[in-house]
Formats: structure tokens, sequence, C-alpha cells
């Protein structure tokens, strides 16, 4: 059971990253083809029941909005949200609550290196470290 799990994960991933990339895999026309099908990926990362699979669609919903910051990803932010004051998990409810803000103003962050070039492990440090940077920053004319 746990090996098909870890299996489940993995093909996720490799669809998202790639159906986003485009590359190795199916060829895309235009951007907003690679946005649906990673869409439809992530909606079903989002929905499952290891909390694995749900933190790393978290992170590549983010990574996407970032990677397309005019793609409509407003069913996958209302998923979001509906994680971020849902689940059980204090890690996962705040993951989901930096990446709905990703996904809300993604220039906040597409142009932040420490947040774009994170690895796996560092992204949503880089990234609530952004964010608290700019919350919590005076606006200054």
């Amino acid at each position: 059971m746990k090996a098909r799990t870890i299996a489940v994960a993995i093909a996720i991933a490799m669809a998202v990253q790639y159906g986003a990339a485009g590359e190795n895999g199916k060829k895309f026309k235009t951007d907003n083809e690679k946005v649906a099908f990673a869409t439809k990926n992530l909606m079903k990362g989002l929905n499952s029941t290891n909390p694995g699979v749900v933190e790393a669609s978290i992170r590549l919903t983010a990574q996407m909005k970032m990677k397309y910051p005019g793609a409509d990803v407003t069913v996958l932010q209302d998923m979001l949200n509906t994680i971020a004051t849902n689940n059980r998990s204090g890690c996962v409810r705040y993951k989901a609550y930096i990446a709905s803000n990703i996904c809300s103003d993604p220039e906040w962050f597409s142009n932040e290196e420490n947040v774009v070039n994170a690895d796996q492990e560092n992204f949503f440090r880089a990234a609530s470290q952004r964010l608290h940077q700019r919350l919590l920053t005076t606006n200054t004319p």
C-alpha cells in the first residue's frame, strides 16, 4: 500500500512538472493547454489522502502560478483556501496559506530569486520569508 501511494505521488508530480514545462511528455501548443493539464492533475493531488502528495501539489500549484502569472487557477486557489482552513495538519494549512498568497499576488514572488530558485525543501521557507517581508514593510510613496 505504501509503495502504491509513493508511486501515485511520483506520477502526479511528474505529470504536473512535465505538463507545465512541456518536456519529455505530452507536447502542448499553448501555455493555456499546459496550465489546464497541470490544473487537472493538481486538483487530484490536492484531494489526495496522502499528506506528502497534498504538500507537493501545494508547492507545484504555487510554482505554476509564478511561472504563468496570467493563468486562471481560481479552482486551485479555492482548494488551497479550503486546505488552509480545514486540514488537520498545521504545517499543511500554513503551506496552503502561503501558496494561496502566491496565487493571489504572484508578482510579489516571481522576481525573488530566493523563492524562484528554492529547492523543494526550502521553497516554503523562502516564500514565507518573502511574504513576511512584503506584508510587514511599510508602504512609502
